[in-house]
């Protein structure tokens, strides 16, 4: 299947190759010149001399092949050179997919036609041609193409007869290198030695010398043969002239780290330092001889055998006193008994350390030169070292405080700072420092280390050593509550961090701090500075109690406006607790108010007003926004505002119904309404007024006076209700009453309600009934006697509406009653006295009489009578109608006798005219009626 497959990419390839030809003419079938197939140059007029491409090249070898005789000698160089352009078109076709890191299927089967097409070419040309001098780079090429193949052993196979057969072969190292290394890696390292060996003794191995060295090292380091490995070892380093490591570029310091590690390996497994010792025993000027102990020293910390590690750093110093090495060798064996953990130890070496090498000790005096390179180093681990024994000794104080602990610690603290000043900020230790002492209670020390951690030309350089710093000084200041000069170094430093670190979360706990103790020691302009620093992204508590305090500080500085602004951000703020909230609110509205009486002062009317009223519209539930808005109405009455003023306390009733002021300002309204000519809206307010009110004299006239204004403006359902309030509440004051039912009375006309009109006037003959005369006046006279004169007119008409007709009994009996009614109103109505009334209800009486005893004889008979019985009836209605007519005639004289009080109206020439009527002898001359009438007198 492989094999079919393959042919069908070889058929493919041959198309391929075939087509790359284009319009040129086909290949001449005749043989050509080798010399002439890979024939290229620059274009010209010539067409021999036209460059040809890969593909003609590739076609010309091809072509060349299919003619050319065996025994050819060239066929064997045009077989090498196809087979380099084929695995030249293999690598191209790897070249193209390098960016996508994978070759697809199709890609693939060409990249692998292709290479098998190489294989087949120089296989046939080193079976074809066993005897051919570029044998060994036909190998070479093959065994290239098998590992590209991923035909191994073939290629293993291909440089094993390179080296066998080819001695001499500029291949002979690569191949000799590459057998080695299949050795060392299938662990013959005897076979890899050899293999190297013959690398190394071979003559063109420049590019594999070095290599070969190394891996023959490892091979004789893996039969432990650890003396030869260290030779080769040192052959290499010695190879590479390694300058001081600090002076190596990074790659060869890698170099140098990577043959160091392999020398030292093997002293360290054939024990260390004592065998270096032995070594170099012959070579004591070895530039490099610490470097291999500290290889050795540095195998072991790998291995976890620390003491082994700080022995073989020991060793050094012991043998080597007087090399400049020595400081960096105890400094490194610190570092291993730190790693080790063996803190005890490890403290007493640097103890040791400390005062053997530190910059002022005499180890340097004595050094002629001084090494700068070594003293640096020491410098660096000196200060790296005391760095750790202050953390150590600090953490041991921290976790057991014991004083032991806390001097020690303090006294490296010290020497740090005696050698190492200007790394101080950057090792961190002020703030460190700071830390202990504070601990211990040394503030003041504490505080001044807290500061050089901290500040530098008023510029935080260390954010956590700035916050302690101010957090001390704050405790200080507590504690020395007459030394200001920590409350204005806490100000200071709060303002300087806040500036610095504004969105930073501490920023905020720090000014609300500092704002707080600024506030309480009325330090009222730095409390508003630092107010302003708070950030905008805090905790709603902690931004609505600095925003207070600037607020605050506003108000104590008399700067109202900017205070009302500051409290108006904690009424406004959505997350601001309710009691901050509340707080804001009460003193929001007395800045308000403080706005107004400022005002007030200029005096600017109308700006007090302005600001006294607009409490209330920011503060409405406090008690300054009721206080401030009844100044404000009290302003704009006094001032006759009268516009305002209705405003005002329309506002004023409408958010405090409860007030204590609430009754008063509805008084004022109504003031207002009258003085601005609103006399229904004066109206309303009177009578609301008087729903409330507890002075009844005051309540009475209230809703007296509303029920005046409402009728004067025809709102007379609310006229009536006033009046009916009114009359409700005076049924015992007879004249108040009665007054108010009159002019309900009169409403009822108006609006044309008889049944209220009639009830009213009933109402009022009762309370005359029910008043004792000395409560009754002229004018509850007039009101009683005019409701029950128009009571008595109201029954009259209903009396001579009705006529007797059948059923007679009933209609008699209905005309009587009404009779009777109206009769007995006309005569209260004239009991009273009062000329108009009385006149008419005198007359009144006397008309209805007479009209009863004409509707008697004009009367229906009843049904069924004959002449006589009809002659009989008429006349027992004649005796019946007779003493009314007579009646009738005496109520006329007695309405006459009105005339001696000097009335004269309708209704006593009414009344005359009527006499005349009925007793003509005697009513009928004029003279007759004045000597009457004097008579009378």
């Amino acid at each position: 299947m492989a094999r079919s497959k393959t042919l069908v990419i070889a058929a493919m390839l041959s198309a391929l190759l075939a087509a790359c030809g284009g319009d040129e003419q086909p290949v001449r079938e005749q043989r050509q010149v080798i010399a002439q197939l890979d024939k290229t140059g620059e274009m010209s007029d010539n067409a021999d001399n036209i460059q040809k491409s890969t593909a003609q090249i590739r076609a010309a070898y091809v072509n060349y092949l299919k003619y050319a005789a065996k025994d050819d000698e060239s066929r064997a160089t045009a077989l090498n050179r196809l087979a380099a352009l084929e695995f030249e078109l293999s690598q191209e076709l790897l070249k193209g997919d390098a960016s996508e890191q994978a070759i697809d299927d199709a890609k693939e089967l060409l990249y692998n036609t292709k290479l098998d097409r190489t294989i087949s070419l120089l296989s046939t040309a080193l079976d074809d041609y066993p005897q051919a001098k570029s044998n060994d780079r036909t190998l070479y090429q093959l065994a290239k193409t098998h590992d590209q193949r991923g035909n191994y052993e073939q290629s293993l196979d291909a440089l094993g007869k390179i080296v066998n057969d080819y001695p001499k072969s500029p291949y002979y190292g690569e191949a000799q290198f590459r057998l080695a290394e299949v050795a060392f890696s299938a662990k013959k390292y005897a076979l890899a030695e050899q293999r190297y060996a013959s690398v190394i003794q071979s003559d063109d191995n420049e590019n594999f010398y070095e290599k070969a060295l190394h891996k023959r090292g490892w091979s004789r380091f893996k039969q432990e043969y650890y003396i030869e490995a260290a030779d080769d070892f040192l052959e290499i380093i010695a190879l590479n002239n390694f300058a001081q490591y600090h002076a190596l570029t990074a790659d060869k310091q890698s170099l140098f780290d990577e043959y160091f590690r392999a020398f030292g390996l093997s002293f360290a497994y054939i024990g260390g330092a004592s065998p270096i010792e032995e070594y170099f025993e012959g070579n004591i000027h070895f530039e490099h001889l610490f470097a291999t102990y500290l290889s050795v020293s540095n195998i072991y910390v790998s291995q976890q055998r620390y003491a082994d590690a700080v022995n073989t750093l020991n060793y050094f110093i012991k043998k080597h006193p007087r090399s400049s090495y020595v400081p960096e060798a105890a400094f490194t064996a610190i570092g291993v008994l730190k790693q080790a953990g063996f803190n005890a130890k490890m403290q007493l070496a640097l103890e040791d350390f400390y005062l053997q090498y530190q910059p002022k000790s005499p180890y340097w005096q004595s050094q002629d030169p001084v090494d700068s390179r070594q003293l640096k180093l020491v410098k660096a681990q000196l200060r790296e070292q005391l760095v750790n024994v202050t953390a150590f000794y600090h953490q041991r104080f921290n976790a057991n405080h014991q004083p032991v602990d806390f001097k020690q610690a303090k006294r490296w603290y010290q020497n740090y700072l005696k050698h190492f000043s200007r790394y101080s900020r950057k090792d961190n230790i002020h703030y460190l420092f700071a830390g202990l002492l504070a601990s211990r209670g040394e503030h003041q020390l504490a505080f001044n280390h807290y500061e050089l951690a901290s500040f530098d030309s008023g510029i935080v350089i260390n954010k956590n050593s700035a916050y302690d710093t101010i957090m001390l000084a704050s405790r200080l200041a507590k504690a020395e509550p007459g030394q200001t000069k920590w409350l204005s170094k806490l100000i200071q430093y709060s303002i300087v961090f806040a500036q610095q670190y504004p969105s930073d979360q501490l920023t905020a706990k720090v000014i609300a701090h500092a704002s707080d103790l600024g506030y309480n020691a009325q330090l009222f302009d730095k409390t508003i500075e630092l107010a302003q620093l708070m950030p905008k992204q805090v905790t709603p508590s902690l931004a609505s109690q600095v925003q207070l305090l600037k607020a605050h500080s506003y108000f104590k500085l008399d700067n109202y406006e900017d205070a009302e602004q500051a409290y108006q951000v904690v009424t406004t703020n959505k997350s601001a607790s309710n009691i901050d909230k509340r707080a804001a609110l009460k003193a929001l509205a007395l800045a308000i108010y403080y706005q107004g009486k400022a005002a007030l002062e200029t005096p600017d009317i109308d700006a007090a007003i302005g600001h006294y009223s607009r409490i209330t519209n920011l503060a409405q539930y406090t008690d300054t926004a009721a206080t401030g808005l009844y100044d404000a109405i009290a302003l704009t009455i006094a001032n006759e505002r009268w516009s305002k003023s209705i405003v005002l306390i329309n506002q004023f009733r409408q958010r405090y119904p409860n007030h204590k002021y609430s009754h008063d300002v509805t008084k004022k309204l109504s003031v207002a309404y009258l003085n601005s000519k609103q006399n229904l809206a004066a109206a309303i307010e009177l009578e609301r007024l008087s729903a409330g009110e507890s002075d009844q004299e005051y309540k009475s006239a209230a809703i007296w006076k509303a029920a005046q204004l409402y009728q004067e403006n025809k709102q007379y359902k609310s006229a009536i209700r006033s009046f009916v309030k009114y009359a409700k509440a005076h049924r015992k004051d007879v004249a108040k009453y009665s007054e108010a039912m009159f002019q309900l009375i009169k409403l009822g006309k108006i609006t044309g309600d008889r049944q209220n009109i009639y009830y009213w006037r009933n109402r009022i003959l009762s309370a005359d009934k029910r008043a004792s005369e000395q409560d009754k006046t002229n004018r509850t006279r007039f009101i009683t006697s005019t409701a029950a004169r128009d009571l008595a007119r109201d029954a009259n008409i209903s009396f001579s509406k009705i006529k007797l007709v059948r059923p007679l009994k009933t209609n008699l009996r209905r005309k009587k009653e009404f009779m009777k009614s109206s009769v007995n109103l006309y005569a209260t109505a004239s009991s009273f006295g009062i000329a108009n009334t009385a006149t008419e209800s005198t007359h009144s009486i006397a008309a209805i009489y007479e009209a009863f005893s004409k509707a008697l004889l004009s009367s229906q008979m009843p049904a069924n009578l004959n002449d006589d019985e009809q002659e009989q009836y008429q006349i027992l209605l004649e005796d019946q109608a007779f003493p009314f007519e007579e009646k009738a005639i005496e109520f006329y004289e007695i309405n006459l006798l009105h005339v001696r009080d000097g009335i004269s109206d309708q209704w006593l020439l009414k009344s005359r005219n009527r006499l005349r009527e009925l007793f003509p002898a005697r009513y009928q001359r004029s003279a007759k009626l004045e000597g009457f009438i004097n008579a009378i007198h």
